[in-house]
């Protein structure tokens, strides 16, 4: 039996600084497929169709042509990947928030994101996230987060990459992006193609 490889990104950022221009939502992603060479050889194609550099890196607000933009999402739409998210109004957010690093804020909304997930998908899976820091060891750190808030981890590895160098990160940006657009903007353009991929989209109350 095929075991599920997930890879996770955010979109907007965990600064609660809105005076020095801290994005007011916060967006974590999780995707998830049994197919991951699938998904990394259609972003490959995207590149070439669209004469875009080999280490072109996907990300959504780096996606201003709009027709770029939809030919990436359309084929989202057809690829095989499921998704999960957690979207956050940092500006209801408690004020102990204001107390926690920026780190823990992050794995806080990257557990939360988790709990989505149907554990049996999970068992012995594959968790691939973004590069937080250089110097980070993230599988240490999500694992201490997951044993304090009690979840149960059930991934049998946790990797961090960057994302350009790792396709199914991009996808996890292209759905947090299509997602945070949605709800900060009110355009539903990008998330309308993706919609049908998305298991889950929970809106963050303490």
């Amino acid at each position: 039996m095929q075991t599920f490889v997930f890879a996770g990104d955010e979109s907007g950022d965990v600064s609660l600084n809105f005076a020095k221009g801290a994005s007011r939502y916060f967006v974590m992603a999780v995707i998830g497929t049994e197919e991951p060479d699938a998904l990394r050889q259609m972003l490959a194609r995207l590149r070439q169709t669209n004469h875009l550099p080999a280490n072109y890196d996907f990300s959504f607000n780096a996606l201003s042509a709009r027709r770029l933009r939809e030919r990436v999402f359309r084929a989202l739409g057809e690829a095989d990947f499921d998704a999960w998210a957690v979207i956050v109004d940092k500006t209801a957010l408690p004020d102990i928030f204001r107390l926690t690093s920026s780190l823990d804020l992050y794995l806080y909304f990257v557990t939360e994101a988790i709990q989505l997930i149907p554990p049996a998908r999970r068992e012995g899976a594959t968790l691939i996230l973004d590069e937080f820091s250089p110097a980070l060891d993230i599988s240490a750190a999500l694992r201490r987060f997951l044993k304090t808030r009690n979840i149960p981890r059930h991934f049998k590895r946790v990797l961090a990459k960057r994302s350009q160098s790792e396709p199914l990160i991009q996808v996890a940006d292209l759905v947090a992006g299509a997602v945070l657009r949605r709800d900060a903007q009110g355009d539903s353009e990008a998330y309308d193609w993706v919609e049908k991929k998305i298991r889950q989209v929970q809106e963050f109350h303490i």
